[in-house]
């Protein structure tokens, strides 16, 4: 497993953790804060993420496998799709297509975990 402090998400963790656990109010800013305070933020968010990737309650930062295709949800709560590309592109590159409700296609997820679906709640969307 890779170190823990090579996810690009320790840091956006760390400095979401830094705002919202001291407010606004904090004369420091984040881009101002003594820098081994920012490494302690980062380090410890980044055991959190860690934790969080081995109880499966958040995926891990690299493709599992070449089949695999990423799931983005945006800051408005938008679910997109990576959209694969022969030959495939590094993930920073990826084209990604927004996932949209049909009514058409929904099916009784009781009946699919009757089935042996399982599903994971990772957010909400308006």
């Amino acid at each position: 497993m890779p170190e823990p402090t090579t996810d690009p998400r320790a840091l956006q963790l760390a400095e979401s953790r830094y705002r919202n656990g001291y407010g606004p109010t904090t004369a420091d800013a984040w881009d101002t804060l003594d820098p081994s305070i920012r490494q302690y933020l980062v380090n410890e968010a980044a055991a959190w993420l860690a934790a969080a990737i081995a109880a499966g309650i958040a995926p891990p930062a690299e493709r599992p496998t070449p089949k695999h295709s990423a799931v983005w949800l945006d800051e408005e709560g938008f679910l997109y799709a990576e959209y694969q590309t022969s030959p495939p592109t590094p993930l920073s590159d990826a084209a990604i297509l927004r996932l949209v409700w049909a009514r058409e296609t929904c099916e009784s997820k009781r009946e699919m975990e009757d089935r042996g679906a399982r599903f994971r709640l990772i957010g909400w969307s308006e």
